[in-house]
């Protein structure tokens, strides 16, 4: 780890075993030429000390110095971001770097000085803070969750110091108090609440939404730049299920016709609703495999009775469709609470896919995907008496798209060769019939 001495301003390299106590500093990247590299702080002095992004480093020292560290953090010019695999182990840590810093100093380059606002209550200061780009970046979160300490600053780096800050923060950035006061509170939020934490965040590269919070899920993955946005999220999704059995990871909202149970963003997070997790006693483990989330759930049939509280749009694609394809609910492993202020089930919709069973673990499972996918229901109380229960779950695939359009095509490749099998060429009416059920996954 290389660390900035805070009066020489050199930079100087430390194994794990012997790290010096340092502080770091959280901020937001002005205009990218103007912040000073790992490089250009080991070469000339003379080439940087008109960059805005110098005075930063600076000031950043001068007040760790005068709070008693000799060493401080700033990801700009302590990551050489020339070498991979540096870069690689820099994202993995990250948050372990805020986490052992002795005080994180947070400078909000975009406020107005302090001396400016005069006595502030709580909401005039949330006016003077909620604008600071400080909040709607990515990378911040962490920054935000990981430090034991830390001291805010504004455009001239005067502290801000208001008895209000801590709830104007939470009201901001919409993670409690708690959490915000004592750090290892955040490992008993739901995992859809802290991926909701992200879900108005935003970064330069889309796939650093995804690896800035590997730390807030303990994760570590490899850095794929390139990869894409939604492959790295995916990949993040994955890597929580090999850790995690709460399914609250499959709570979410995106506007599409069909999808998995994996969401493409944490955006699809925004506005989580109260979660619990059910008691571990009658839970089955859940993963990914080559066709699909292999996962147990109570899968119900909707009947006339339920057509009083089933979303109206979920009940027009259960009408439009076969029998066999008629839209169901899962109830995940996990409870809501509703507008009485009461724990019910929570239902997401499924749809059966035509041709789609595998064998799981010895048993035939069948194939589902999740429909109507920008809405999920919190079950009335009562309304699924003797129809859900842990005995009457069973093991189903939920296809992402990949598994999904292969299902589609492998059926309908199989169709056209039973036909040909008889010399028979396939009937135009069945043909189209197929070629419309073998269209791409819409997402």
């Amino acid at each position: 780890m290389w660390l900035l001495n805070t009066i020489t301003l050199k930079l100087e390299e430390f194994c794990d075993n012997d790290l010096p106590p340092y502080a770091i500093l959280s901020h937001t990247w002005d205009v990218p030429s103007q912040e000073v590299t790992f490089v250009e702080m080991q070469g000339l002095r003379e080439t940087i000390t008109n960059k805005t992004g110098f005075a930063k480093i600076t000031n950043f020292c001068r007040l760790a110095s005068q709070n008693g560290y000799e060493y401080g953090w700033v990801d700009t010019c302590c990551i050489d971001k020339r070498n991979s695999a540096d870069l690689s182990e820099a994202i993995n840590s990250m948050y372990r770097y805020y986490y052992d810093s002795g005080d994180c100093l947070v400078y909000l380059s975009d406020t107005k000085p302090m001396a400016d606002w005069g006595s502030l209550s709580n909401v005039k200061l949330d006016d003077v803070l909620r604008p600071c780009r400080w909040f709607t970046r990515g990378w911040t979160l962490q920054e935000l969750l990981a430090p034991e300490t830390r001291s805010f600053f504004d455009a001239t780096w005067q502290p801000i110091t208001n008895r209000h800050l801590v709830s104007v923060i939470s009201n901001i950035t919409k993670i409690g108090d708690a959490c915000l006061l004592f750090r290892d509170n955040i490992s008993e939020v739901s995992i859809s609440e802290r991926m909701g934490w992200a879900s108005e965040r935003h970064t330069t590269r889309s796939e650093d939404i995804t690896y800035s919070l590997m730390g807030i899920f303990n994760i570590c993955m490899p850095i794929l730049y390139g990869e894409g946005g939604k492959k790295a999220f995916r990949r993040l999704q994955k890597e929580i299920m090999r850790v995690s059995f709460d399914q609250s990871l499959f709570v979410w909202k995106e506007d599409v016709s069909s999808s998995g149970f994996l969401a493409s963003s944490p955006a699809a997070f925004a506005c989580p609703p109260t979660l619990g997790l059910w008691a571990p006693r009658n839970l089955a483990p859940f993963y990914m495999t080559n066709v699909g989330l292999s996962v147990r759930l109570n899968i119900v049939e909707i009947l006339v009775e339920d057509r009083t509280w089933v979303p109206k749009n979920v009940l027009e694609i259960h009408d439009s469709e076969d029998d066999e394809e008629k839209v169901q609910m899962a109830i995940i492993g996990c409870d809501i609470l509703n507008s009485d202020n009461r724990w019910v089930l929570l239902a997401l919709y499924v749809q059966p896919v035509p041709g789609g069973s595998f064998v799981i673990n010895g048993k035939l499972s069948r194939a589902y995907r999740r429909v109507a996918s920008h809405t999920w229901t919190a079950v009335p109380t009562g309304a699924l008496f003797q129809r859900s229960g842990p005995s009457r779950s069973t093991d189903v695939l939920i296809l992402e798209d990949e598994h999904y359009d292969l299902v589609r095509r492998a059926s309908r490749e199989h169709d056209h060769r039973t036909w040909n099998r008889f010399g028979v060429s396939l009937p135009p009416f069945l043909r189209l019939d197929l070629e419309a059920k073998s269209e791409p996954s819409q997402t």
